[in-house]
Order: structure tokens, then sequence, then C-alpha cells
């Protein structure tokens, strides 16, 4: 729905906090725990460090993808080739995929490389590989989060903006 630019990014700030902090748990619980690819200090189960520094990078970028105007109408019109808004949930479900899969994708591949050849002074194709272990369940959680919280986040955003939703015709 049409929505002021004020209006749209206090929803995609307030919602890629939400993503940011789930992208950034996840990402870290498979570094240390699944993938053993990183190790915490001695006497530390977290690298909370790394952790604060993927966080704000991570909503920074999401925050500007959100900001992209096209990537909601992209959303709709390839949801509606396969269902209509009078789906409800299932239409709301479709139109999250390919925003989600842009999401994931970009912050995915830009976490990783800042952790391992930015942070961790690994040569640029550990970004790729850690990019391939980390996007299945990375678009997973973020479609989880997003598809949960985009309404009611865009809801609170319109009433702090002032900026009601038009009318259904």
């Amino acid at each position: 729905m049409p929505m002021k630019t004020s209006t749209r990014f206090v929803k995609a700030a307030l919602l890629n906090l939400c993503t940011a902090l789930v992208l950034c748990t996840l990402c870290e619980w498979l570094a240390l725990y699944v993938f053993h690819t990183a190790q915490a200090p001695a006497g530390q189960g977290w690298i909370w460090p790394m952790f604060w520094i993927n966080f704000v990078f991570a909503w920074c970028v999401a925050t500007i993808i959100g900001m992209v105007p096209s990537l909601p109408e992209k959303g709709v019109r390839w949801a509606m080739k396969h269902a209509k808004p009078e789906d409800g949930a299932k239409f709301g479900a479709l139109v999250n995929v390919p925003i989600n899969t842009v999401y994931a994708v970009v912050l995915c591949y830009l976490v990783g490389a800042l952790d391992a050849c930015v942070l961790g002074g690994a040569p640029l194709v550990a970004s790729l590989f850690g990019f391939l272990q980390n996007i299945v369940p990375v678009w997973v959680a973020c479609y989880v989060v997003t598809f949960l919280l985009q309404g009611r986040i865009e809801g609170l955003a319109r009433k702090v903006m002032n900026d009601p939703a038009p009318r259904a015709a």
C-alpha cells in the first residue's frame, strides 16, 4: 500500500531491528556451534564485539534495502501471478518471497564478507563459502520474522507517522 517516505523509513528501521537481531544471532550461532568457523574467547560462549558490529552493519544495510521503492511493488506483482489479495495470508506469504530473497542474499553475503574478510582477514573467497553455508537458514529465519511482524510494524509506523492506510475500493 502507498505510504509516505517517512512512514516507509520508520517501518524499515523498526522491522529491520528485528531482522538484524535474528540474522546476527543465527549467523553467530551457526559459526560457533554448527560449522565451527569461529571460536569464542576462552570462558565465553559468544563473541559480543562481533555480534554488535554485525548487528549495526546488518541493520543499516537492511534499512537501506527497505527504502528501495520498487522492491515491494515487485513483490506484489510476483504474488499477483500466483494469488489474489483477497487470499489474505497466502497472498502475504507470496509477497514476502521475492522481497525476503533480496534481503537474505544481500545481508547474508555482506555480513559474511564483513566477518570473514574484513574482521577475520580471510581471502574474499571465504565469504562465498560462508554465504553458501548460511543462505538457507538465513532465508528461512528472515522470512519468518518479516512474515510475522511486517503487518504489525507497518501499522505502528503508520500510527507514529500519522499516515493512515488507504481505504479499499
